[in-house]
């Protein structure tokens, strides 16, 4: 038996077992993959002059469109300024932070590390808890709760097992993988969610979801990766078939573009693509985003590995658009939580000793997530809900 058990083996489960093993407990993680974490470019932390804790608060509850939980969105943006002191995110010559700005951001807030600080945050934490966390690999099927005590039934490879712990962090991701086309890895299916809520939690916003708008449709290498939307404010466009613009705001939220892009392919000036030969898909219909209007240097060096994937299928995007279609990308809505990550039943009381972080938690977004807060929010609410998990004192 363990302290505290994590379900999820992405950044938030893995900043859950950071924390609470730097809060003396002892943890086991249960890990169905990575999820989205290792994909995560950039994230939103306020370090700019010109920015600040009340202008990332008032841009999230802006493009959440009245949506958010306010105490939720003042912990996340609060706590993301100490991110600044625990990461050495890219900085210019002169010291100030390299920036990207995001879509629904007023200013340019997306630190990273090399483009990679998903990657970067999950090795590193994995490296610092070597022998200090009992990892199992395996799909999280079960949690029963006898009392004080939590059993989760799992299943690895051909057998089954059970764990028993007194605390429980779900981080299990979202539910996006559900889709038919989709940028989500397969693991990805709301399980976190079911068995929360056989154990009486409540959920909200279960019918908001976010599309990228930029996900690739072919070549089939390609299919279903996201391409990064910061290049919109540094010369990329869309174009439709006839290779007109159609976006008169190429700045707009995620959820806006998506709508214009399907407004555009509903009007029958989408690009078709035939299914690829073997495949049972049928014919689909994107547009062209087109990143020919960014300069080469730019493209070399900030969006170096958008250049080199689309090389390897035959691409070069220095010369040529990437055929994109809006696909479910994060699912907004989720496991109901307060600011100490405690998940709640429908009557606003705690689940004693049942803890949530990441995706699979809902309120914090609204009906529309900005750009770089879904990296934010697995390190913000991960290492509460491993604090507070470690600590055995939810009442």
């Amino acid at each position: 038996m363990k302290d505290v058990l994590i379900i999820g083996g992405g950044l938030a489960g893995w900043r859950a077992a950071e924390a609470a093993v730097k809060g003396g407990a002892s943890v086991c993680l249960v890990a169905n993959g990575s999820g989205n974490s290792p994909d995560i470019h950039a994230i939103n932390v306020p370090v700019r002059e010109d920015d600040s804790v009340e202008r990332f608060v008032d841009d999230t509850l802006r493009s959440g469109r009245g949506g958010c939980d306010p105490e939720l969105v003042e912990v996340l943006c609060r706590e993301s300024v100490k991110l600044a002191d625990e990461f050495q995110f890219d900085r210019n010559p002169d010291g100030t932070y390299k920036l990207l700005q995001p879509l629904g951001c007023s200013v340019p807030r997306c630190v990273t590390i090399g483009h990679k600080v998903g990657a970067y945050a999950l090795a590193k934490i994995k490296r610092d808890l070597s022998g200090k966390v009992e990892v199992v690999h395996g799909r999280a099927t079960r949690l029963d709760r006898n009392f004080t005590l939590y059993t989760l039934h799992f299943t690895p490879g051909d057998g089954d097992g059970t764990l028993t712990a007194r605390s429980v962090v779900i981080a299990t991701g979202g539910w996006c993988a559900k889709y038919g086309f989709s940028d989500n890895p397969p693991e990805l299916r709301g399980d976190g969610i079911d068995m929360a809520v056989s154990l009486g939690a409540a959920t909200v916003q279960m019918d908001k979801v976010q599309y990228e708008p930029t996900v690739a449709l072919a070549p089939e290498r390609v299919r279903c990766i996201p391409v990064i939307t910061t290049m919109l404010y540094d010369g990329a466009t869309f174009r439709n078939a006839a290779g007109d613009e159609f976006l008169a705001d190429k700045h707009a939220n995620k959820d806006e573009i998506s709508r214009a892009i399907f407004a555009e392919i509903a009007a029958g000036r989408g690009v078709q693509t035939v299914e690829a030969r073997g495949s049972s898909r049928p014919r689909e219909f994107g547009v062209w985003f087109d990143a020919t209007g960014v300069p080469c240097e730019t493209l070399d060096t900030v969006y170096a590995d958008t250049v080199r994937r689309y090389q390897d299928a035959g691409v070069d995007i220095h010369k040529e658009p990437m055929l994109v279609a809006p696909a479910p990308h994060t699912s907004l809505g989720g496991l109901v939580i307060d600011k100490r990550c405690r998940v709640l039943r429908s009557d606003g009381t705690p689940i004693k000793g049942l803890y949530a972080a990441g995706e699979v938690a809902g309120g914090i977004h609204g009906a529309n997530r900005i750009g770089g807060n879904a990296g934010t929010e697995t390190l913000v609410f991960g290492r509460i809900a491993g604090e507070e998990a470690a600590k055995g004192e939810n009442a």
